[in-house]
């Protein structure tokens, strides 16, 4: 007979099927909704109230990092105006009020849910112990022809024979059984008077909190139908729809056919002429969709826009189109463009970050420094929205053409960004012209713009000299200056980008001329004010080095800080150099090994068998000589007496042979 397991049974006084319990599913229906709507509405709230939660928003909004340092946004009125056009595009995006309306829906239904659930929980009785007479429902006071008689209707309503794929009414018939054996059987009485079951003692088992209309037989097909769409249509089109998205991405967020592209094209003689045509043919700008009107749009851009180098993909309109937007974004045309074509160029730079850092990461592995150089010189004119040779001036805000050409002439006259930032504010030029809210902007920008003190060293750690062989480390560290102790830098200043951008700052160790072979780089991404990077090449050849430090930031032109550093690496014999040994290093260099220890005890062993080998053949000679005597003893015959003078007569002179021998051995 089959253990009865189920024991717990509740009332239900509606519905007959009292096998089975609903209580564990609601709680852990409970449990999962619960844990799904907090945090889901904490996110919907803080969306609301910050009017969106893009990443640009953020990145504008931040006020303090991780690290508890306060952010320092740019406070000119162009960063301010596109923070605010930021947070108020994220907030009216159709797609993202679409969004949280639909996340609102669906916060309302859980929510909705979750309050019928607890409120089902509270409705509940909690689960009993095994009752025979509320199973046969009757009373605790019924004879047993009452018993008998209610045994026999609910028998015959939950017999499995009538219900063969209801498996609550076979558990329900079980427990008929059970309490009928209880209340009329002796032995069956006595163990649920002394356990509180007729089986005897029961242990208590836990289970899954499933539904009960999972168990019942009018929906056993649609559940099986249910399960088998989502196993074998849901999950794996999830799976196919997703490797179809990224299998044409790289780890780095670029199009493997860009990759294979630049890995092609770029060589050692690109420069920052050849990268908009580069960027243009791109795998993700040939992607975008052209229109109809995109050469008439285009008309007026290609009579201004000076190509620095012509193209090549002339046959392609959407390289022409891409390439020469790029052109027309760093000669600051945004004038002549159209809505659309601002829409496409924006699109294009929000591409060309990640693309731009795949082209700077392929000449750093090819050890080309002036490509990589190049590189990182058109990734700040594509943020700053300068030409390749226009001056540095212009990334100052209001600056134009005649400003500049007034900074070059007279008293106090500058030509780069870091002269000008290294001015007094009354000695500035160029600003006499100005508004006070422009002279404010200025004054902001030059606050905000990173003034980077910078600070290197090689050494070998440990040593006093450097040897041939030995790993050197270039220790570099870096410090804002415009900054105070617990502030980070925000955003850089970059008007015309169409996203929020951080400093980012590259560290190149490159041999001196002739060769310019990059040694080894870093790529710096702290907003801090203080940070420190190590760079560590081995030392190959003995004799003077002279090798150069540069310091590339992506985001402003101007920026860059080079640093000679010169030392001399002796030969390993030129150097002597003292070990010193701690106590406790020579205590255990004394110890043996775990894997001594291991053989010794087989090599002790080993010899015992050696010595006992040895010493057993040493005891054996003498036994055998013995024997030899008794067996010629009173056994042999008169020939075995004439053999023995024979041999008598051999032995005497080979005595005298012997004798001899040992008295030259002796002499």
């Amino acid at each position: 007979m089959s253990g009865f397991r189920d024991t717990f049974t509740k009332e239900d006084g509606k519905d007959g099927l009292l096998g089975y319990d609903d209580t564990a599913f609601y709680y852990f229906a409970s449990c999962v909704l619960f844990t799904l709507a907090v945090p889901w509405t904490y996110s919907v709230i803080k969306s609301l109230l910050i009017g969106g939660t893009s990443g640009e928003a953020e990145a504008f909004l931040r006020s303090k990092k991780r690290s508890g340092s306060a952010v320092r946004h740019c406070k000119t009125s162009a960063m301010t105006a596109k923070a605010t056009g930021a947070k108020d595009s994220s907030g009216r995006s159709g797609t993202t009020a679409k969004c949280l309306l639909i996340q609102v829906v669906v916060l309302v239904l859980i929510w909705a849910s979750l309050f019928l659930l607890v409120a089902r929980m509270g409705g509940e009785k909690q689960i009993s112990k095994f009752d025979p007479f509320e199973i046969l429902e009757v009373s605790p006071s019924a004879n047993d022809k009452e018993i008998k008689k209610a045994y026999r209707k609910l028998s015959l309503l939950y017999h499995p024979d009538r219900n063969p794929d209801d498996p609550l009414a076979q558990s329900r018939f079980i427990q008929l059984t059970k309490a009928h054996a209880a209340l009329t059987d002796d032995a069956a009485r006595a163990n649920y008077e002394k356990y509180g079951n007729p089986d005897g003692p029961q242990t208590t088992k836990v289970g899954i909190g499933l539904p009960r209309f999972l168990l019942e037989k009018d929906n056993q097909l649609m559940i099986l139908c249910a399960f088998f769409f989502f196993l074998l249509f849901v999950v794996p089109m999830t799976f196919i729809c997703y490797y179809q998205r990224t299998k044409n991405y790289a780890a780095n967020g670029v199009m493997i056919e860009t990759l294979q592209f630049m890995g092609f094209k770029v060589n050692e003689s690109t420069r920052v002429k050849n990268c908009p045509e580069l960027l243009g043919a791109s795998a993700e700008s040939r992607g975008m969709e052209g229109r109809p009107t995109d050469n008439k749009e285009m008309t007026p851009l290609f009579k201004e826009i000076v190509e620095h180098k012509k193209c090549q993909y002339q046959n392609y309109p959407i390289i022409m189109k891409n390439s020469s937007l790029v052109w027309a974004h760093m000669q600051r045309l945004h004038h002549l463009m159209t809505p659309q074509l601002r829409s496409d160029l924006d699109q294009l730079l929000k591409y060309s970050m990640k693309i731009t850092q795949a082209m700077i990461e392929i000449a750093c592995m090819r050890e080309w420094f002036f490509t990589a150089q190049a590189m990182i010189d058109f990734r700040r004119s594509l943020v700053q929205a300068l030409d390749a040779k226009s001056s540095q001036l212009l990334q100052i805000p209001h600056f134009t053409e005649e400003t500049i050409k007034h900074c070059h002439k007279g008293k106090n006259s500058v030509s780069t960004l870091p002269d000008f930032l290294a001015k007094d504010p009354e000695q500035r030029k160029g600003l006499s012209t100005m508004e006070p809210q422009q002279i404010l902007d200025i004054e902001a920008f030059a606050m905000h713009v990173s003034d980077m003190e910078m600070t290197a060293e090689v050494e070998v750690e440990d040593e006093k000299e450097i040897v041939v062989g030995d790993i050197a480390t270039v220790s570099v560290k870096m410090t804002r200056k415009n900054l105070q102790e617990g502030e980070a830098v925000g955003p850089v200043h970059a008007p015309l980008f169409p996203e929020a951008k951080y400093e980012e700052w590259w560290i190149f160790l490159v041999e001196g001329s002739p060769s310019t072979r990059i040694i080894t780089y870093e790529r710096i991404r702290s907003t801090e004010r203080v940070f420190e990077e190590k760079l560590r090449f081995q030392i190959s050849r003995p004799g003077k080095h002279k090798l150069d430090l540069h310091v590339l930031c992506d985001s402003y032109a101007g920026l860059d800080k080079k640093v000679e550093l010169n030392f001399n690496a002796c030969q390993e014999s030129e150097v002597k150099r003292d070990v010193f040994v701690h106590k406790e290093d020579e205590d255990l260099d004394l110890q043996p090994t775990l894997f001594q220890q291991f053989m010794g005890d087989f090599g002790q062993e080993e010899e015992s068998e050696e010595e006992e080998e040895d010493d057993d053949k040493q005891k054996a000679k003498p036994v055998k000589k013995d024997l030899g005597e008794s067996a010629g003893g009173p056994d042999t015959g008169s020939k075995d007496e004439s053999d023995d003078e024979d041999d008598g007569k051999k032995g005497g002179k080979d005595d005298d042979d012997d004798s001899s021998a040992s008295s030259s051995d002796s002499d």
